[in-house]
Protein backbone atom coordinates (compact mmCIF):
# COMPACT_ATOMS: atom_id res chain seq x y z
CA UNK A 1 0.00 0.00 0.00
CA UNK A 2 1.17 3.69 -0.93
CA UNK A 3 2.80 5.09 1.88
CA UNK A 4 0.60 7.90 4.38
CA UNK A 5 2.82 10.32 5.62
CA UNK A 6 1.84 13.84 6.75
CA UNK A 7 1.28 15.52 4.44
CA UNK A 8 -1.26 13.37 3.31
CA UNK A 9 -3.31 14.75 5.25
CA UNK A 10 -3.17 18.30 3.60
CA UNK A 11 -3.58 16.60 -0.05
CA UNK A 12 -6.72 15.48 1.16
CA UNK A 13 -8.21 18.55 2.91
CA UNK A 14 -7.06 20.29 -0.45
CA UNK A 15 -9.02 17.55 -2.57
CA UNK A 16 -9.63 14.26 -1.39
CA UNK A 17 -9.31 13.10 -5.13
CA UNK A 18 -5.54 14.29 -4.74
CA UNK A 19 -5.08 11.43 -2.54
CA UNK A 20 -6.34 8.99 -4.93
CA UNK A 21 -5.02 10.42 -8.29
CA UNK A 22 -1.51 9.91 -6.32
CA UNK A 23 -1.97 6.35 -5.59
CA UNK A 24 -3.10 5.87 -8.88
CA UNK A 25 -0.71 8.31 -10.97
CA UNK A 26 2.15 9.14 -8.19
CA UNK A 27 3.03 13.09 -9.23
CA UNK A 28 4.94 13.92 -6.52
CA UNK A 29 5.13 18.20 -5.65
CA UNK A 30 8.40 19.54 -5.53
CA UNK A 31 10.16 20.33 -2.26
CA UNK A 32 9.40 24.23 -2.52
CA UNK A 33 5.18 23.33 -3.39
CA UNK A 34 5.28 20.79 -0.72
CA UNK A 35 6.86 22.72 2.05
CA UNK A 36 4.20 25.56 0.91
CA UNK A 37 1.05 23.30 0.78
CA UNK A 38 1.43 23.01 4.97
CA UNK A 39 3.17 26.09 5.56
CA UNK A 40 6.84 24.68 6.19
CA UNK A 41 9.98 26.65 5.97
CA UNK A 42 13.26 25.92 4.41
CA UNK A 43 16.20 23.91 6.37
CA UNK A 44 18.36 26.84 6.88
CA UNK A 45 15.43 28.54 8.58
CA UNK A 46 14.33 25.92 10.99
CA UNK A 47 18.11 25.44 11.87
CA UNK A 48 18.68 28.99 13.00
CA UNK A 49 15.51 28.99 15.00
CA UNK A 50 16.58 25.39 16.84
CA UNK A 51 20.42 27.00 17.57
CA UNK A 52 18.89 29.89 19.61
CA UNK A 53 17.35 27.48 22.12
CA UNK A 54 20.46 25.38 22.16
CA UNK A 55 22.35 21.96 20.97
CA UNK A 56 20.29 19.15 18.59
CA UNK A 57 20.99 16.43 16.69
CA UNK A 58 20.38 15.71 13.03
CA UNK A 59 19.15 12.92 11.30
CA UNK A 60 20.20 13.16 8.17
CA UNK A 61 19.80 9.61 6.28
CA UNK A 62 18.06 9.68 2.69
CA UNK A 63 16.50 6.30 3.40
CA UNK A 64 13.41 6.18 5.18
CA UNK A 65 14.09 3.10 6.89
CA UNK A 66 17.80 4.35 7.66
CA UNK A 67 16.47 7.37 9.10
CA UNK A 68 13.98 5.69 11.27
CA UNK A 69 16.43 3.50 12.93
CA UNK A 70 19.05 6.69 13.43
CA UNK A 71 15.80 8.66 15.23
CA UNK A 72 15.42 5.56 17.41
CA UNK A 73 19.19 5.57 18.52
CA UNK A 74 18.72 9.00 19.16
CA UNK A 75 15.42 8.59 20.90
CA UNK A 76 16.94 5.71 23.23
CA UNK A 77 20.35 7.68 23.78
CA UNK A 78 17.76 10.50 25.04
CA UNK A 79 18.87 13.48 22.65
CA UNK A 80 17.42 16.54 24.05
CA UNK A 81 15.97 17.83 20.44
CA UNK A 82 16.14 15.65 17.54
CA UNK A 83 15.67 17.64 14.05
CA UNK A 84 14.58 15.74 11.09
CA UNK A 85 13.40 12.62 12.88
CA UNK A 86 11.25 9.93 11.02
CA UNK A 87 8.94 7.51 12.74
CA UNK A 88 7.66 4.45 10.61
CA UNK A 89 4.55 2.06 11.56
CA UNK A 90 3.64 -0.23 8.32
CA UNK A 91 2.75 1.83 5.88
CA UNK A 92 2.85 5.19 7.85
CA UNK A 93 5.37 7.92 7.75
CA UNK A 94 5.70 10.93 9.78
CA UNK A 95 8.51 13.48 9.70
CA UNK A 96 8.05 16.05 12.12
CA UNK A 97 10.48 18.77 12.19
CA UNK A 98 11.46 18.40 15.25
CA UNK A 99 11.17 15.66 18.47
CA UNK A 100 11.80 17.05 21.85
CA UNK A 101 12.35 15.21 25.01
CA UNK A 102 10.19 15.83 28.05
CA UNK A 103 9.79 14.45 31.57
CA UNK A 104 7.76 10.96 32.29
CA UNK A 105 7.62 7.44 31.72
CA UNK A 106 7.86 5.43 28.48
CA UNK A 107 9.60 2.31 27.17
CA UNK A 108 13.05 4.82 26.32
CA UNK A 109 12.87 5.20 30.52
CA UNK A 110 11.93 8.42 32.20
CA UNK A 111 10.92 10.48 29.57
CA UNK A 112 9.43 10.61 26.04
CA UNK A 113 9.41 12.31 23.04
CA UNK A 114 6.77 15.00 21.42
CA UNK A 115 6.28 16.24 17.89
CA UNK A 116 7.14 19.89 17.10
CA UNK A 117 6.33 21.07 13.63
CA UNK A 118 8.06 24.88 12.54
CA UNK A 119 5.01 26.53 10.62
CA UNK A 120 4.56 30.30 9.32
CA UNK A 121 2.46 30.55 12.15
CA UNK A 122 2.45 33.23 14.78
CA UNK A 123 -0.62 32.96 16.51
CA UNK A 124 -2.54 30.02 17.97
CA UNK A 125 -5.63 31.33 16.23
CA UNK A 126 -3.89 30.21 12.85
CA UNK A 127 -3.16 26.71 13.75
CA UNK A 128 -5.19 24.69 10.96
CA UNK A 129 -7.10 21.88 10.79
CA UNK A 130 -4.22 20.84 8.30
CA UNK A 131 -1.88 21.30 11.39
CA UNK A 132 -3.32 19.60 13.90
CA UNK A 133 -3.95 16.19 12.15
CA UNK A 134 0.10 16.23 11.83
CA UNK A 135 0.32 16.69 15.38
CA UNK A 136 -2.52 13.87 16.14
CA UNK A 137 -0.74 11.48 13.52
CA UNK A 138 2.74 11.85 14.89
CA UNK A 139 1.30 11.18 18.33
CA UNK A 140 -0.19 7.87 17.19
CA UNK A 141 3.40 7.27 15.67
CA UNK A 142 5.00 7.91 18.67
CA UNK A 143 2.64 5.96 20.56
CA UNK A 144 3.84 2.83 18.80
CA UNK A 145 7.24 4.11 19.24
CA UNK A 146 7.77 4.54 22.55
CA UNK A 147 4.78 3.19 24.20
CA UNK A 148 3.76 6.79 25.69
CA UNK A 149 0.98 8.89 23.26
CA UNK A 150 1.32 12.77 23.54
CA UNK A 151 -1.22 14.80 24.61
CA UNK A 152 -0.32 18.30 22.91
CA UNK A 153 0.93 18.98 19.64
CA UNK A 154 2.91 21.78 19.33
CA UNK A 155 3.40 24.70 15.91
CA UNK A 156 7.13 26.56 16.50
CA UNK A 157 6.37 29.79 14.75
CA UNK A 158 9.21 31.81 13.07
CA UNK A 159 10.00 34.15 15.70
CA UNK A 160 10.55 30.40 17.95
CA UNK A 161 7.35 30.65 20.25
CA UNK A 162 5.92 27.62 20.79
CA UNK A 163 2.22 27.25 20.81
CA UNK A 164 0.51 24.13 22.09
CA UNK A 165 -3.12 22.33 21.09
CA UNK A 166 -4.49 20.21 22.45
CA UNK A 167 -4.81 16.92 20.94
CA UNK A 168 -7.78 14.98 22.83
CA UNK A 169 -10.64 17.25 21.53
CA UNK A 170 -9.84 17.20 17.79
CA UNK A 171 -9.35 13.33 18.29
CA UNK A 172 -12.80 12.28 16.25
CA UNK A 173 -12.31 14.93 13.47
CA UNK A 174 -8.39 12.83 13.33
CA UNK A 175 -9.96 9.47 13.27
CA UNK A 176 -12.54 10.44 10.84
CA UNK A 177 -10.09 11.35 8.39
CA UNK A 178 -7.35 8.99 9.25
CA UNK A 179 -10.38 6.68 8.28
CA UNK A 180 -11.29 7.98 4.63
CA UNK A 181 -7.88 8.40 3.67
CA UNK A 182 -7.27 4.74 4.72
CA UNK A 183 -10.21 3.50 2.60
CA UNK A 184 -8.92 6.10 -0.35
CA UNK A 185 -5.60 4.12 -0.65
CA UNK A 186 -7.50 0.86 -0.90
CA UNK A 187 -8.90 2.14 -3.91
CA UNK A 188 -12.53 3.90 -3.03
CA UNK A 189 -13.49 6.33 -4.52
CA UNK A 190 -13.79 9.80 -2.25
CA UNK A 191 -16.65 12.34 -3.08
CA UNK A 192 -16.46 14.50 -6.72
CA UNK A 193 -16.25 18.06 -5.53
CA UNK A 194 -14.63 20.86 -7.00
CA UNK A 195 -13.47 23.33 -4.84
CA UNK A 196 -10.55 25.96 -4.53
CA UNK A 197 -8.62 23.51 -2.65
CA UNK A 198 -7.93 21.98 -5.81
CA UNK A 199 -5.77 24.57 -7.02
CA UNK A 200 -3.30 23.68 -5.43
CA UNK A 201 -3.18 20.04 -6.53
CA UNK A 202 -1.19 18.97 -9.30
CA UNK A 203 -4.30 17.14 -11.05
CA UNK A 204 -6.08 20.53 -10.96
CA UNK A 205 -6.81 20.01 -14.67
CA UNK A 206 -7.83 16.48 -14.06
CA UNK A 207 -10.28 18.02 -11.43
CA UNK A 208 -11.98 20.54 -13.51
CA UNK A 209 -12.21 18.50 -16.63
CA UNK A 210 -14.16 15.63 -14.57
CA UNK A 211 -16.43 18.32 -12.80
CA UNK A 212 -17.33 19.79 -15.89
CA UNK A 213 -17.58 16.19 -18.00
CA UNK A 214 -20.70 15.58 -15.45
CA UNK A 215 -21.67 19.40 -14.80
CA UNK A 216 -21.40 19.13 -11.27
CA UNK A 217 -22.78 21.10 -8.79
CA UNK A 218 -19.45 21.82 -7.32
CA UNK A 219 -18.53 24.42 -10.72
CA UNK A 220 -20.83 26.92 -8.84
CA UNK A 221 -18.68 29.35 -7.12
CA UNK A 222 -18.17 29.02 -3.23
CA UNK A 223 -20.87 26.34 -3.00
CA UNK A 224 -21.41 24.36 0.31
CA UNK A 225 -20.80 20.33 0.43
CA UNK A 226 -23.78 20.54 2.65
CA UNK A 227 -25.93 22.87 -0.66
CA UNK A 228 -25.00 20.20 -2.96
CA UNK A 229 -26.39 17.43 -0.72
CA UNK A 230 -29.40 18.81 -0.21
CA UNK A 231 -29.96 20.34 -4.27
CA UNK A 232 -29.18 16.38 -4.77
CA UNK A 233 -31.78 15.25 -2.70
CA UNK A 234 -34.55 17.65 -4.25
CA UNK A 235 -33.73 16.18 -7.49
CA UNK A 236 -31.06 18.46 -8.75
CA UNK A 237 -27.54 17.58 -9.59
CA UNK A 238 -26.24 19.35 -12.55
CA UNK A 239 -26.24 22.77 -13.01
CA UNK A 240 -28.01 22.75 -15.72
CA UNK A 241 -30.93 21.51 -13.86
CA UNK A 242 -30.40 24.47 -11.49
CA UNK A 243 -30.42 26.71 -14.15
CA UNK A 244 -33.23 25.56 -16.13
CA UNK A 245 -34.95 24.39 -12.94
CA UNK A 246 -38.36 26.52 -11.37
CA UNK A 247 -36.53 27.88 -8.02
CA UNK A 248 -40.33 28.47 -6.24
CA UNK A 249 -41.19 24.62 -6.95
CA UNK A 250 -37.79 23.98 -5.94
CA UNK A 251 -37.76 26.13 -2.75
CA UNK A 252 -40.70 24.13 -1.56
CA UNK A 253 -38.28 20.87 -1.54
CA UNK A 254 -35.31 22.35 0.37
CA UNK A 255 -35.23 22.94 4.14
CA UNK A 256 -32.16 24.29 5.45
CA UNK A 257 -31.28 26.75 2.03
CA UNK A 258 -33.11 30.42 2.33
CA UNK A 259 -34.81 31.82 -0.56
CA UNK A 260 -32.26 34.56 -1.08
CA UNK A 261 -29.45 31.63 -1.47
CA UNK A 262 -31.01 29.63 -3.54
CA UNK A 263 -31.67 32.07 -5.97
CA UNK A 264 -28.37 33.08 -5.75
CA UNK A 265 -26.72 29.88 -6.63
CA UNK A 266 -29.80 30.14 -9.52
CA UNK A 267 -28.46 32.84 -10.91
CA UNK A 268 -24.73 31.52 -10.80
CA UNK A 269 -25.72 28.32 -12.65
CA UNK A 270 -27.53 30.80 -15.21
CA UNK A 271 -24.22 33.05 -15.60
CA UNK A 272 -22.25 29.73 -15.96
CA UNK A 273 -24.39 28.66 -18.69
CA UNK A 274 -24.88 31.30 -20.35
CA UNK A 275 -21.17 32.17 -20.19
CA UNK A 276 -22.10 35.73 -19.03
CA UNK A 277 -21.73 37.73 -15.93
CA UNK A 278 -24.76 39.16 -13.75
CA UNK A 279 -24.65 42.59 -11.83
CA UNK A 280 -26.54 41.83 -8.51
CA UNK A 281 -26.19 44.87 -7.25
CA UNK A 282 -23.59 48.31 -7.86
CA UNK A 283 -20.15 48.07 -6.44
CA UNK A 284 -19.74 51.73 -4.62
CA UNK A 285 -16.03 52.66 -4.25
CA UNK A 286 -14.13 55.14 -3.51
CA UNK A 287 -13.25 57.82 -5.93
CA UNK A 288 -10.06 60.57 -5.65
CA UNK A 289 -7.87 62.21 -7.41
CA UNK A 290 -4.71 59.67 -6.93
CA UNK A 291 -5.80 56.16 -6.01
CA UNK A 292 -3.20 53.34 -5.13
CA UNK A 293 -2.76 50.02 -6.59
CA UNK A 294 -1.07 47.57 -4.07
CA UNK A 295 0.51 44.48 -4.17
CA UNK A 296 2.82 41.91 -2.29
CA UNK A 297 5.29 39.16 -3.11
CA UNK A 298 6.17 36.63 -0.68
CA UNK A 299 8.70 33.76 0.17
CA UNK A 300 6.46 32.07 2.84
CA UNK A 301 8.94 29.33 3.13
CA UNK A 302 12.24 32.24 4.24
CA UNK A 303 9.36 34.07 6.07
CA UNK A 304 9.89 36.80 3.80
CA UNK A 305 8.13 39.46 2.05
CA UNK A 306 10.05 40.82 -0.92
CA UNK A 307 8.42 43.08 -2.98
CA UNK A 308 5.49 45.96 -2.20
CA UNK A 309 4.36 47.15 -5.37
CA UNK A 310 2.44 50.06 -5.82
CA UNK A 311 0.73 51.54 -8.45
CA UNK A 312 -0.04 55.34 -8.28
CA UNK A 313 -2.88 56.89 -10.51
CA UNK A 314 -3.04 60.61 -10.43
CA UNK A 315 -5.99 62.28 -12.22
CA UNK A 316 -6.27 65.94 -12.71
CA UNK A 317 -8.65 68.72 -13.11
CA UNK A 318 -8.24 68.76 -16.90
CA UNK A 319 -9.05 64.90 -17.13
CA UNK A 320 -5.49 63.80 -17.58
CA UNK A 321 -4.40 60.47 -15.96
CA UNK A 322 -1.23 59.46 -15.43
CA UNK A 323 -0.20 56.22 -13.76
CA UNK A 324 3.31 55.17 -12.07
CA UNK A 325 4.55 52.08 -10.96
CA UNK A 326 6.87 51.70 -7.47
CA UNK A 327 8.80 48.62 -6.39
CA UNK A 328 9.82 48.45 -3.06
CA UNK A 329 12.05 45.63 -3.59
CA UNK A 330 14.26 43.54 -0.77
CA UNK A 331 17.85 42.51 -2.93
CA UNK A 332 18.18 40.16 -0.32
CA UNK A 333 17.15 38.04 2.82
CA UNK A 334 18.35 40.97 5.16
CA UNK A 335 16.47 43.40 3.35
CA UNK A 336 13.12 43.45 4.04
CA UNK A 337 13.04 45.89 6.94
CA UNK A 338 14.47 48.36 4.12
CA UNK A 339 11.57 47.81 1.47
CA UNK A 340 9.20 47.82 4.35
CA UNK A 341 10.02 51.13 5.63
CA UNK A 342 10.24 52.79 2.01
CA UNK A 343 7.17 51.06 1.48
CA UNK A 344 5.59 52.19 4.60
CA UNK A 345 6.60 56.10 4.20
CA UNK A 346 5.32 56.08 0.40
CA UNK A 347 1.72 54.74 1.68
CA UNK A 348 1.95 57.66 4.88
CA UNK A 349 2.99 59.98 1.91
CA UNK A 350 -0.56 59.50 0.28
CA UNK A 351 -2.53 58.97 3.31
CA UNK A 352 -5.47 60.61 1.96
CA UNK A 353 -5.55 58.62 -0.96
CA UNK A 354 -7.70 54.89 -1.38
CA UNK A 355 -5.30 51.71 -1.57
CA UNK A 356 -7.02 49.23 -3.64
CA UNK A 357 -5.83 45.91 -3.39
CA UNK A 358 -7.58 41.89 -4.39
CA UNK A 359 -7.79 39.93 -1.27
CA UNK A 360 -7.08 39.48 2.94
CA UNK A 361 -3.67 38.94 2.24
CA UNK A 362 -1.96 42.03 1.37
CA UNK A 363 -3.81 43.64 5.11
CA UNK A 364 -2.30 40.59 6.94
CA UNK A 365 0.82 41.14 5.95
CA UNK A 366 1.05 44.81 6.93
CA UNK A 367 -0.66 44.29 10.27
CA UNK A 368 2.21 41.28 10.52
CA UNK A 369 4.73 43.85 9.41
CA UNK A 370 3.64 46.64 11.44
CA UNK A 371 4.38 44.11 14.39
CA UNK A 372 7.37 43.29 13.47
CA UNK A 373 8.90 46.91 12.40
CA UNK A 374 6.83 49.39 13.15
CA UNK A 375 5.22 52.20 10.88
CA UNK A 376 4.89 56.43 10.93
CA UNK A 377 3.25 57.50 13.53
CA UNK A 378 -0.70 57.24 12.92
CA UNK A 379 -0.62 54.96 9.81
CA UNK A 380 -2.25 52.01 11.28
CA UNK A 381 -5.69 54.43 11.18
CA UNK A 382 -5.39 56.00 7.88
CA UNK A 383 -4.54 52.08 6.69
CA UNK A 384 -7.70 50.80 8.06
CA UNK A 385 -9.61 53.69 6.34
CA UNK A 386 -8.20 53.68 3.09
CA UNK A 387 -7.41 49.95 2.54
CA UNK A 388 -10.32 48.58 -0.11
CA UNK A 389 -10.38 44.77 -0.87
CA UNK A 390 -12.01 44.77 -4.22
CA UNK A 391 -12.54 40.94 -3.61
CA UNK A 392 -14.69 41.90 -0.68
CA UNK A 393 -16.65 44.08 -2.03
CA UNK A 394 -17.64 42.28 -5.17
CA UNK A 395 -18.37 39.05 -3.86
CA UNK A 396 -22.50 39.51 -3.29
CA UNK A 397 -22.52 42.03 -6.32
CA UNK A 398 -21.44 40.33 -9.06
CA UNK A 399 -21.79 36.73 -10.23
CA UNK A 400 -19.01 35.90 -12.89
CA UNK A 401 -19.21 32.31 -15.41
CA UNK A 402 -16.39 31.32 -13.61
CA UNK A 403 -15.96 28.60 -10.62
CA UNK A 404 -13.18 30.62 -9.02
CA UNK A 405 -12.85 34.23 -8.33
CA UNK A 406 -8.95 34.78 -8.35
CA UNK A 407 -7.53 38.18 -9.59
CA UNK A 408 -6.50 36.00 -12.28
CA UNK A 409 -9.59 34.28 -13.19
CA UNK A 410 -11.71 36.92 -13.28
CA UNK A 411 -9.01 39.86 -14.64
CA UNK A 412 -8.64 37.59 -17.76
CA UNK A 413 -12.01 36.51 -18.05
CA UNK A 414 -12.32 40.73 -18.49
CA UNK A 415 -9.23 40.45 -21.31
CA UNK A 416 -6.40 41.39 -19.29
CA UNK A 417 -3.15 39.47 -20.43
CA UNK A 418 0.06 38.93 -17.79
CA UNK A 419 3.56 39.81 -20.03
CA UNK A 420 5.02 36.70 -18.28
CA UNK A 421 2.65 33.62 -19.53
CA UNK A 422 2.02 31.41 -16.92
CA UNK A 423 3.34 33.31 -14.34
CA UNK A 424 1.90 32.63 -10.77
CA UNK A 425 3.36 33.45 -7.08
CA UNK A 426 5.01 30.10 -6.89
CA UNK A 427 6.69 30.91 -9.73
CA UNK A 428 7.67 34.24 -8.66
CA UNK A 429 9.10 32.74 -5.60
CA UNK A 430 11.35 30.47 -7.71
CA UNK A 431 12.12 33.73 -8.98
CA UNK A 432 13.49 34.69 -6.14
CA UNK A 433 15.27 31.58 -4.62
CA UNK A 434 17.01 31.79 -8.11
CA UNK A 435 18.48 35.13 -8.16
CA UNK A 436 19.76 34.88 -4.05
CA UNK A 437 21.95 31.65 -5.51
CA UNK A 438 22.95 32.91 -8.81
CA UNK A 439 22.01 37.06 -8.74
CA UNK A 440 20.57 37.18 -12.21
CA UNK A 441 19.13 40.66 -12.15
CA UNK A 442 17.06 39.58 -15.22
CA UNK A 443 14.82 37.18 -12.28
CA UNK A 444 14.54 40.56 -10.50
CA UNK A 445 13.42 42.04 -13.45
CA UNK A 446 10.99 39.13 -14.35
CA UNK A 447 9.32 39.46 -10.57
CA UNK A 448 8.79 43.31 -10.63
CA UNK A 449 6.83 43.16 -14.04
CA UNK A 450 4.41 40.15 -12.56
CA UNK A 451 3.66 42.02 -9.73
CA UNK A 452 3.11 45.18 -11.71
CA UNK A 453 0.98 43.02 -13.81
CA UNK A 454 -0.90 41.96 -10.65
CA UNK A 455 -1.85 45.77 -9.58
CA UNK A 456 -2.61 46.68 -13.76
CA UNK A 457 -5.20 43.95 -13.27
CA UNK A 458 -6.36 45.48 -9.91
CA UNK A 459 -6.86 48.97 -11.55
CA UNK A 460 -8.87 47.12 -14.37
CA UNK A 461 -11.09 45.56 -12.23
CA UNK A 462 -11.85 48.50 -10.02
CA UNK A 463 -12.61 50.48 -13.11
CA UNK A 464 -14.13 48.01 -14.60
CA UNK A 465 -16.90 47.57 -11.56
CA UNK A 466 -17.60 51.22 -10.95
CA UNK A 467 -19.16 50.82 -14.39
CA UNK A 468 -21.54 47.78 -13.80
CA UNK A 469 -25.16 48.43 -13.31
CA UNK A 470 -27.77 46.10 -12.50
CA UNK A 471 -29.54 45.38 -16.09
CA UNK A 472 -27.30 47.25 -17.62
Amino acid sequence: MKRLTEKTFFYYLKCPNWVRRDVVHGKNLDQLEARLIDDGLLPEVMKKLLLVRGEYVTVEDEDVDDAFRRTLDFMRQGARTIYGGVLVDGHWVGRPDVLERVEGKSDLGGYYYVAVDIKRVSDPRGISDGHRMQGAFYADLLLRVQGVKPTSGYVMSPNGVVMRYDLESFAADYHLTLNDIEHILEGDLPLHVLTSGCKSSPYFSVCVDETESCDDLSLLNRVQVEEIEELNRAGVKTVMELATGDVAALSRKLIEMTDDRLLFLHRQARALKERVHDVVEPVELPSSSVELYFDIESDPVRDLDYLFGVLKVERTKDGSVTDTFHAFLAESEHDEQRAWDEFAAFLHEHRHAPVFHYGWYEISVCAKLIDRYGAPEGAMASWENNFVDLNARLRSAIIFPLSFYSLKDIAQYLGFKWRTQGASGVESIRWYHEWLERGDRALLERIVQYNEDDVRATRLLKEWLEKQRPGA
